[in-house]
């Protein structure tokens, strides 16, 4: 018998502002492997299931839709290679630039809003929408490597670039603050790797914090809070983007080593989304159970959003993803916060 009393978008607001919650979202952030469906489809998933979403709702999940505003256009050049840049000078960026920062308005289409408003209304969707982070960003232009080396080569450059930006995501927010309410957002960042921050605390105050201390302010006007999206080793960026005004950060990879019990202790104001580990899901019941008593407790002390740490890979079953799903929600239903 279905006990809930909250729709999707109101149980993710409330964990977040540290509300009451009837339960704990039962979703999966992330899109699954290419891989993963394939294997799925092999093994019984409705060929006629399109959509993320709609495949998430045959499993029994939580929807949960990313709307993505990427700043490029048609017109940017495509770097050669993943990882390669397409800039490295002042004047490189001039003309690029000429191909970014588009009327906001114009990147979805009016069937698409509609769809997003009509997905709100049926309840059982969490919404959420992404932008590239102050290191993502400026990382897709310049590459991976020449990237890193801006900190110290082109400094005028890499301030300028975000300084414009920023510009552009203010007519960005103010768009979607216009056109539909989002549950919360996220900025791209991937800035850990297994090992910690691919940055120093000195380089991120001086190339980071003052772009995000003046577009989250404008966020939190709005009341969408705002998420780091950082893959690796997260321990020491956490508290940098605390003081960078973060409300959160995901997906917390087992792998890398991290413990959101540290986190909700170091940071209990923020909300912490995933870090069950997907290495686990592929042996079976018992493992998995193991894995969500383990995060459990840290769920009924802070604010904690379960969810898969990052995609399920394709080593993972039809039926081994229905236990997960069974299992997620009979964990999910014990922990109520009043």
């Amino acid at each position: 018998m279905n006990q809930d009393t909250m729709n999707a978008g109101e149980r993710a607001r409330n964990l977040i502002k540290g509300k009451s919650i009837d339960r704990l979202p039962v979703v999966e952030w992330a899109p699954w492997w290419d891989l993963t469906i394939k294997r799925w489809r092999q093994e019984g998933l409705p060929q006629n299931l399109a959509s993320v979403r709609d495949i998430q709702l045959w499993f029994g999940l939580d929807a949960c839709v990313q709307t993505y505003f990427g700043v490029r256009t048609k017109d940017t050049p495509q770097a050669p290679s993943h990882g390669a840049g397409i800039m490295r000078t002042a004047e490189d960026y001039q003309k690029i630039k000429k191909t970014l920062f588009y009327d906001p308005s114009t990147y979805y289409t009016k069937e698409y809003i509609d769809w997003l408003k009509s997905t709100r209304e049926e309840g059982n969707t969490i919404h959420w929408f992404t932008v590239e982070g102050f290191f993502w960003y400026p990382r897709e232009l310049f590459g991976i490597e020449p990237h890193l080396y801006s900190f110290y080569d082109e400094p005028d450059l890499l301030k300028e670039m975000c300084s414009d930006y920023v510009r552009w995501l203010k007519k960005v927010f103010e768009y979607i603050g216009n056109t539909f309410k989002f549950d919360f957002m996220s900025f791209a960042e991937d800035m850990s790797y297994n090992h910690g921050p691919m940055l120093s605390k000195e380089t991120f105050d001086e190339f980071l914090i003052p772009f995000y201390k003046e577009v989250i302010p404008f966020l939190k006007k709005m009341d969408i809070p705002a998420f780091i999206d950082s893959d690796g080793d997260i321990t020491l960026a956490v508290d940098w983007y605390a003081g960078a005004g973060a409300d959160g950060m995901f997906p917390l990879e087992r792998q890398a080593g991290v413990d959101v019990a540290l986190y909700i202790e170091k940071q209990p104001q923020m909300t912490f989304l995933g870090h069950f580990d997907k290495m686990c899901m592929k042996l079976g019941e018992e493992a998995m159970a193991k894995e969500f008593e383990r995060i459990i407790p840290s769920c009924q002390k802070g604010k904690v959003m379960l969810s898969v740490d990052h995609q399920t890979p394709p080593d993972v079953s039809v039926e081994n993803y229905k236990i997960f799903v069974k299992l997620f929600k009979e964990y999910a239903a014990k922990v109520k916060k009043n």
